[in-house]
Formats: structure tokens, sequence, C-alpha cells
């Protein structure tokens, strides 16, 4: 019974970890500047 409860929180703390950097991973995407990936354009930009 000890060994299933450490495998359930080792197995927890692996999706934890994986999320977590998925997350992260995310987040550097939408702060990198690129804008190129956005589905729609910004209101502020003007077309000519």
């Amino acid at each position: 019974m000890l060994k299933a409860l450490r495998r359930l929180m080792a197995t927890l703390t692996f999706l934890a970890v994986i999320a977590a950097g998925i997350k992260a991973a995310f987040e550097w995407v939408a702060q990198s500047g690129d804008d190129d990936h956005e589905v729609f354009a910004d209101d502020d930009r003007e077309t000519v």
C-alpha cells in the first residue's frame, strides 16, 4: 500500500513538473515580442 502511494505521488509530481514546463514555454513564447503568431492584428496598427 505504501509503495503504491509513493508511486502515485511520484507520478503526480512528474505530471506537475511537465505541466509547469509547458506553461513556462507558452509564457516565454507570449513574451518573445514576435506578433506573427497572433490570429488578429492589433487595433492600433495602421493599414495603408
